[in-house]
């Protein structure tokens, strides 16, 4: 596994590679297991979020929300973290969310579930 060169986060970065490199001291084998770890509870938590919303259980909205935006810090992927948090925040103070909100989840998560498979497979940014 190689990490992409470029290591401050932007737009078009869900990842912030140096931060999360840090995070494992350095071993690029630590990287890759959080990575799949990660990419692995992304679908389980979007479908789970999926339903909540669906079933307008707002207590478990701003729950799965939240242990996205954990998981998401873990690994640095700040983007996708911000987008969770926004919806726990909106789960908890109005039992409301808009469809806005889970799309950029769920936009985000494929983005990052395509930019880790890359990066596993060798592939750069």
């Amino acid at each position: 596994m190689s990490l992409p060169q470029s290591h401050a986060p932007t737009d078009e970065q869900s990842i912030n590679w140096e931060t999360l490199k840090t995070r494992c001291i350095g071993r690029l084998d630590l990287v890759e297991k959080a990575l799949h770890r990660f990419q692995g509870s992304l679908a389980d938590d979007l479908q789970s979020l999926e339903e909540a919303i669906e079933t307008l259980d707002s207590e478990e909205v701003a729950r799965i929300a939240h242990r996205i935006k954990g998981t998401s810090l873990t690994v640095s992927a700040d983007r996708l973290a911000g987008f969770a948090m926004n919806l726990e925040r909106q789960a908890e103070e109005d039992s409301s969310y808009d469809e806005e909100s889970l799309a950029d989840i769920r936009d985000e998560c494929c983005r990052l579930s395509q930019l880790i498979s890359q990066q596993r497979s060798g592939g750069s940014q």
